[in-house]
């Protein structure tokens, strides 16, 4: 029993899965299977009520800046389905493949998903 976690121009590996395993989780174990920070680490930041999204992957970081576009995000899918949820509320069943992939942020295609949520939280921070 096993869930693959990829990343875009990065690693993808299979990971045990067990009952009650969430996308963190995942995420997690295969840091630990591939043991070697120079070719893979990943950054979190708690969103709200969206919860933990990831924010860089091997410094290749989440791109914003309140005056300037375009804006690149690393979005998270589970079986090429975009997710509308944080990777620490996301349950996974065996078998599963969760996905990143760094993302031009386009406001029609990612409306409800976790790359809109990021982009409002990144553009009203910055401007309060």
């Amino acid at each position: 029993m096993a869930v693959t976690v990829t990343v875009d121009n990065g690693p993808s590996v299979q990971v045990d899965w067990t009952h009650g395993m969430n996308a963190q989780t995942a995420l997690e174990r295969a840091y630990s299977k591939i043991n070697n920070s120079q070719r893979f680490t990943f950054g979190l930041q708690f969103f709200g009520q969206f919860g933990y999204l990831v924010t860089m992957f091997n410094e290749t970081y989440d791109t914003f800046s309140n005056a300037s576009a375009p804006y690149y995000y690393w979005e998270f899918f589970v079986n090429k389905h975009s997710m509308n949820r944080g990777i620490d509320s996301v349950l996974l069943n065996d078998g599963d493949r969760v996905s990143f992939s760094l993302e031009l942020y386009v406001p029609e295609k990612h409306a409800g998903t976790t790359l809109a949520a990021k982009h409002k939280f990144r553009t009203t921070s910055k401007a309060g």
